[in-house]
């Protein structure tokens, strides 16, 4: 009987043993883990934003190129509506006999 306790006691013991090296190596995934986590955060916390002055400058000479065309826009409107009233009188004075 005291083999059998002694091939049973061996038994847990590296059952126990056993139990012990798969929490060590769980414990030591997570810390693992844990660090690559930690390191990849500390990378993002490092990049910066990316710079939108040159965009920013685009986008005002833009705005001013816009401003400028819709100005000179209302000036060619006013001055196709001065020849179409240029166009009309010179109609009528052609069609009026009295007017040579």
């Amino acid at each position: 009987m005291a083999k059998e306790k002694s091939k049973f006691n061996i038994k847990d013991q590296l059952a126990g043993i056993a139990a012990l090296i798969a929490a060590i190596v769980a414990i030591g995934g997570g810390f693992v883990k844990y660090g690559e986590i930690t390191t990849k955060l500390d990378a993002l916390s490092e990049v910066s934003a990316p710079d939108l002055t040159p965009l920013a400058k685009t986008i005002g000479d833009n705005k001013q190129f816009i401003s400028n065309n819709m100005t000179n826009l209302a000036v060619l409107e006013k001055e196709i509506e001065l020849l179409k009233i240029q166009m009309e009188e010179l109609k009528i004075s052609t069609t009026n006999p009295l007017s040579n």
